[in-house]
């Protein structure tokens, strides 16, 4: 069965961004190279992201940074059309269920906070790689917000990464 994964920064108060999507905090923070993200992307087969999400990484980036793997954004509106992913508003689980057998390697679940709320409920996540920025931001999206399933976790790895600290989790299911 094909593994998924949530690959995801967090400031130490737990927020995944601002509250206007903005990750500008996150490039301020030193890291080790890229952190190990070329390793993890080695295992990826497609991704999953939200709409919002998936804008602010058409602003972050010149290229676009998942062009030869599946790409699946999660939204609420119809019509939406992109060269570089396909939307679409079916459930998570049954998106999850249809590319699960054909995709080569891990799906890694982007983000943002409203797609892993829903991947927690439905218990989807397999395993969660977070890097945790020293910074407080106050204010944000969260990486866990309100009402987010109670889910344990089982630490299977941790290192430095530069400023970042590095954790591999197992989710207890």
């Amino acid at each position: 069965m094909t593994q998924t994964v949530l690959y995801i920064a967090c400031s130490l108060d737990g927020k995944i961004a601002r509250s206007n999507n903005s990750l500008d905090w996150l490039f301020a923070v030193e890291g080790d190279g890229d952190n190990g993200y070329a390793a993890f992307m080695q295992d990826v087969g497609a991704v999953i992201m939200g709409r919002k999400t998936f804008d602010e990484v058409l602003v972050l980036s010149e290229d676009y940074p998942y062009p030869n793997i599946d790409n699946y954004v999660l939204t609420r509106q119809t019509g939406k059309q992109s060269e570089h992913a396909t939307f679409t508003n079916e459930p998570l689980d049954v998106l999850l269920d249809r590319i699960g057998p054909t995709v080569d390697g891990k799906i890694w679940l982007i983000g943002g906070g409203e797609v892993i709320q829903e991947a927690l409920r439905l218990q989807r996540i397999d395993q969660l790689e977070l890097a945790i920025a020293p910074v407080v931001l106050g204010s944000g999206i969260p990486l866990f917000p309100e009402g987010t399933l109670e889910t344990r976790f089982r630490l299977t790895g941790c290192r430095p990464s530069g400023q970042f600290i590095m954790a591999t989790y197992d989710v207890l299911k």
